[in-house]
């Protein structure tokens, strides 16, 4: 199954990624509770950021990550360098574990980018154990809102998600999660509702949110570029209005994100 990954896969986006998840944590990991069972795979690991904080937070589970990308899975083996994580190279549609040998499946910031979701979802949930939970957190950019409003920005995010969705991804997958899961045979499905906000009452969080944002933003440049959406004028320009952004007394950002919990439909 293919996937088009619009930020691209340099050394830089994958600093980047370690910084995100460091950022987002609060929000993606808010409520959890492995507490239930033994093993957990990550589908869609990446360079393994939310594999690290996972075993920071719950020591005694066994952790396996699994991603298509060699070069990302080379920066996890470094990134997670004497821990207890097996890494595996693997399609996501296609999963090399038996049927029922997982308690949880994790899957964060990976839908978006596939051209056949529910064939991931398919996926997870044939490897969960009876009540095991499958827990995927997604984007649905329509949910963004910057203030004061910059027509710079929402310009780019517009080309942003249009990209996106002309290589097949989808930046507004989030909402379809719940069906998704309904039309997979899934049983127990429950989503909600995760708030990324950045006000005037935290400067230090709103700092953390808009930075994000941005490196989030220009991580696109260059598939802008190709795809002609842009000109190579324009990524300054990105970087001039977030800066003036930053100055205005009142700026602020907000963001949903959804996750999804469901379990295989199995007796």
């Amino acid at each position: 199954m293919a996937q088009s990954y619009i930020h691209g896969y340099s050394l830089e986006e994958q600093r980047r990624l370690i910084e995100q998840a460091a950022v987002l944590a609060p929000q993606v990991h808010r409520g959890l509770d492995f507490s239930s069972g033994k093993r957990l795979l990550e589908l869609g690991c990446g360079t393994g950021a939310e594999l690290r904080y996972l075993r920071a937070h719950w020591p005694y589970l066994k952790l396996v990550g699994i991603d298509r990308h060699g070069p990302s899975l080379a920066s996890a083996r470094n990134y997670l360098a004497g821990e207890p994580i097996d890494l595996i190279q693997g399609e996501g549609a296609a999963l090399p574990f038996p049927d029922r040998s997982f308690d949880f499946v994790l899957i964060v910031w990976v839908l978006e980018h596939a051209h056949e979701p529910e064939a991931l979802l398919r996926e997870a949930l044939r490897i969960l154990r009876p009540k095991g939970r499958l827990i995927c957190t997604e984007v649905d950019n329509a949910t963004l809102r910057i203030a004061p409003k910059s027509p710079v920005i929402e310009d780019w995010i517009s080309r942003f998600n249009r990209v996106q969705q002309d290589s097949g991804g989808d930046p507004y997958v989030g909402r379809r999660l719940a069906s998704l899961a309904r039309t997979l045979g899934a049983c127990r499905i429950h989503t909600e509702t995760l708030p990324i906000l950045s006000t005037q009452r935290e400067p230090e969080r709103r700092e953390e949110i808009l930075t994000y944002l941005e490196k989030l933003l220009l991580s696109a440049s260059e598939a802008l570029i190709r795809a002609g959406e842009i000109q190579v004028s324009q990524v300054e320009a990105l970087r001039v209005a977030f800066r003036q952004l930053r100055g205005a007394p009142n700026a602020e950002a907000r963001y949903f994100a959804v996750r999804l919990c469901c379990q295989p439909n199995q007796p």
